[in-house]
């Protein structure tokens, strides 16, 4: 009985063990972003491979203006690739993200990833003869989203203080952030400084 419960915990031991090592092999594998790191290029159909750093599409495919075009190789030809149907795609050690209609670069890669792009607002008013009517209009943003969940967020004082409160040190250096274009993008860059990411190297 004895060598029976001997045994049990050297199993229970080795599995540990394995999974440990396992652990840091996996985390070996992972590199702290820093500008300049060689992004696999290629087109990211979701969010997800842009965090792996695996882009599913690696084929040839060149910027053409606003629009992005990839090689067929059954038609030996170029072909438009619809940017409501890609998240992005990476190229020269730079990340270009989709929305509306274009791809945006990355300026700032990070926990809080920063670019600018055209984003487009919703509003209710009134016709000409007192009914009521949805509109859109278009600007240009500057926008950031957050790494660990992909969701995009406009770049002003109430969504980026969010981040900011959950950091003490940053907290109380901006506990009066102010909604200046430049100090926004200030505290976006030291929150990015005290949370590193990590991307697979291939």
């Amino acid at each position: 009985m004895r060598v029976y419960f001997i045994l049990i915990c050297f199993s229970v031991f080795l599995l540990s063990s394995l999974r440990s090592v396992s652990q840091v092999i996996e985390d070996d594998e992972l590199v702290q972003y820093q500008q300049g790191f060689p992004f696999v290029a290629g087109i990211y159909t979701n969010y997800e491979q842009f965090k792996d750093n695996q882009p599913e599409i690696q084929a040839a495919f060149e910027r053409r203006g606003s629009e992005l075009w990839l090689y067929d190789d059954s038609l030996a030809e170029y072909i438009l690739v619809n940017p409501n149907l890609v998240w992005g795609y990476s190229q020269a050690g730079n990340v270009y993200i989709s929305q509306e209609e274009t791809y945006w670069r990355i300026i700032n890669v990070g926990a809080l990833s920063h670019y600018t792009a055209i984003a487009i607002t919703t509003f209710q008013t009134v016709d000409n003869f007192g009914f009521p009517i949805t509109r859109q209009s278009k600007s240009m943003r500057q926008l950031f989203f957050d790494f660990n969940t992909g969701k995009t967020y406009l770049l002003n004082q109430e969504n980026l203080q969010a981040f900011i409160d959950q950091d003490p040190l940053l907290a109380e250096r901006y506990k009066k952030l102010r909604k200046r274009e430049k100090q926004l993008i200030m505290a976006l860059k030291a929150y990015n400084e005290l949370h590193p990411i990590y991307f697979p190297l291939y």
